[in-house]
């Protein structure tokens, strides 16, 4: 058996049980339950073993759980290793979010691209045109330009279909430059918004769907290049260095 240098966090330690029975499930079945029980609603990842004996991670949508061996249990929450104070299940979160985002085509995002010869870093942000914090992050967003930094939005409008930003944010996708266009609905540029009638205007429900795949509730919503989730506005000058360190 291995050393007990891993310490399964209070969250992990709350099992959740599939309710079926189960006896021992060979390693190419052990996701069965797991998909039974989402109704196949959901893709379920092939489980892969970890650095805990008998626990196997599995990505079902873009949420993470580890499976007992047969395949009856599943726990939710963080595996860290106290010897190296890694956070393994953040390591795999941010690979979950980092392969969402990559499967976005950049000429869907409005994108603010670096202002300096070489692109340091690439911020992805979640935004709604309603949001007051979101505005404050725009005004900085020259200041990320100048370091090096490529900013590209995702819309999410709060409140889905209903939200007070949705039609402006169809808007700003109906722009030909959409950068400008969201200039102009954040008001940092003055002009017309051209009318939300059109094919682009369907990548707003889009970018909601992706922004709940990876567990925005409220924007802004900042991932890093590599998937990292950065909660809520952040000051360019605080942003920056996190950014580029």
């Amino acid at each position: 058996m291995k050393p007990m240098k891993y310490f399964l966090a209070a969250g992990l330690l709350s099992c959740m049980s599939v309710s079926f029975a189960a006896e021992s499930v060979a390693s190419e079945d052990m996701t069965k339950l797991l998909k039974s029980r989402l109704g196949g609603s959901v893709p379920v990842s092939d489980p892969v073993e970890t650095a805990v004996e008998g626990i196997y991670l599995t990505k079902y949508g873009s949420k993470i759980g580890y499976l007992t061996g047969n395949g009856r249990y599943i726990l939710i929450g963080d595996i860290i290793d106290l010897q190296t104070q890694e956070n393994l299940t953040e390591v795999s979160r941010r690979s979950v979010s980092k392969e969402v985002i990559d499967k976005v085509a950049v000429t869907d995002l409005a994108v603010y691209p670096s202002a300096t010869s070489e692109t340091k870093a690439v911020l992805n942000v979640f935004t709604d045109t309603s949001c007051p914090y979101c505005k404050k992050l725009h005004e900085e967003v020259p200041d990320l330009q100048k370091a090096g930094i490529e900013v590209r939005y995702f819309p999410f409008p709060r409140g889905g279909q209903r939200g007070p930003g949705y039609q402006t944010l169809k808007q700003v996708w109906c722009g030909e430059d959409k950068a400008k266009t969201m200039n102009i609905a954040k008001d940092v540029e003055t002009g017309t918004l051209p009318s939300s009638d059109c094919v682009e205007a369907g990548f707003v429900d889009k970018g909601y769907v992706i922004g709940n795949q990876l567990g925005v509730s409220g924007t802004p919503a900042l991932f890093t290049d590599d998937g990292q989730k950065i909660e809520g506005y952040v000051p360019s000058a605080k942003l920056i260095p996190m950014l580029l360190n």
